[in-house]
């Protein structure tokens, strides 16, 4: 079942278009999540999808249809799901919301190489998600986590917190206070979320052959839901500060200053960034060794690399602090808001 469950969500996410013919479940279960056109018969599409009962784009709904539509499963299989869900507690929203990336995580890593496909991004309690494929990233897809999905998020449960505290009036019950606490503990962790969102998306530029884990420590606190994988990705982010992953495109872009001379001196990053005919060339017996005069003179080359803005972005982020959960004041997290009707599965 785990690879049922495991297989649907990536038909959801990251679903590929295929021919007419019904594929098998061992297929299904073979295929690989990443190829071009050319090794197989279908692209994957990705896209972004949210934990948002009633939204458009919400990640249950794209589930139970990837299953329906996708795997072809039948009442019988759905129901399957859901009793050995119900089994462990778990309704289909809350084990896509705290289970499912744990999960995910562990299938792929390998050799102490961590490479999810699918990310999480998330506020501290889970309460409230985006989810993307990491095949299907671009330079806009931080900009549109931000105005098509976080912020009107946003805005619907600012509205909503307003409506309950006029509703209850100025003196409130018990448990209308209860509602008004965990809608403003909601609220509070979506506001951190979106602050994040727009810390990091002007400094956003995916490259694949950075490696999964680089392309994500820019993001690591929007993963305040797994300790663990936060820690790892901080760490590589510390790592990229400190100058220790110079080779890497993301390191580039944010310091074009530390790394072009460097690569005035080291042949190896001047090749990885594409600037090896700029500073190096070959003497008459071959040899490698450094221009004396460079082609193009290195306070060009920052100068045309260098960006105010991302400077600006980058010193924020640096200084910004790791989102908190927020706790109630007998020291309980704060409860999520209900699932909705959304939960159940549609056969």
């Amino acid at each position: 079942m785990r690879d049922l469950l495991s297989v649907a969500f990536r038909e959801t996410l990251g679903r590929a278009v295929l021919s007419a013919a019904r594929p098998t479940a061992d297929s299904l279960l073979r295929r690989p999540i990443a190829a071009s056109d050319g090794d197989v018969p279908y692209r994957i599409e990705g896209k972004i999808l949210c934990d948002d009962p009633g939204h458009q784009h919400d990640v249950v709904v794209r589930f139970e249809e990837a299953l329906v539509e996708e795997l072809r499963c039948d009442a019988s299989v759905i129901q399957e799901l859901e009793e050995e869900l119900a089994r462990a507690g778990l309704s289909l929203r809350s084990w896509i919301r705290t289970k499912f990336f744990e999960q995910h995580l562990s299938r792929y890593s390998m050799f102490r190489r961590k490479a999810p496909i699918f990310w999480q991004l998330a506020t501290p309690s889970a309460s409230y998600s985006v989810w993307l494929c990491v095949h299907s990233l671009s330079n806009d897809t931080l900009f549109k986590v931000q105005s098509d999905f976080a912020m009107p998020k946003l805005s619907h449960e600012e509205r909503k917190l307003q409506s309950m505290r006029q509703e209850f009036g100025d003196d409130p019950k018990a448990g209308e206070r209860k509602l008004i606490s965990d809608q403003e503990a909601f609220v509070e962790e979506l506001r951190a979320f979106v602050e994040e969102v727009k810390r990091v998306a002007p400094l956003w530029r995916p490259s694949l052959a950075d490696g999964v884990v680089i392309n994500f420590s820019l993001l690591w606190r929007l993963v305040p839901h797994n300790k663990v994988w936060q820690k790892e990705l901080k760490a590589t982010w510390d790592s990229l500060c400190a100058g220790n992953l110079d080779w890497a495109a993301l390191a580039m872009h944010l310091w074009p200053e530390r790394l072009i001379p460097k690569c005035a001196m080291d042949r190896s990053l001047a090749i990885a960034h594409g600037l090896e005919d700029n500073f190096w060339t070959r003497d008459h017996d071959g040899k490698v060794k450094p221009r004396h005069i460079p082609i193009r003179p290195e306070v060009d080359i920052v100068s045309e690399r260098t960006s105010a803005a991302i400077q600006a972005a980058l010193k924020d982020v640096i200084a910004a602090p790791t989102a908190r959960a927020r706790v109630g004041r007998r020291g309980a997290r704060v409860a999520q808001p209900p699932e909705g009707p959304a939960d159940a599965l549609l056969v």
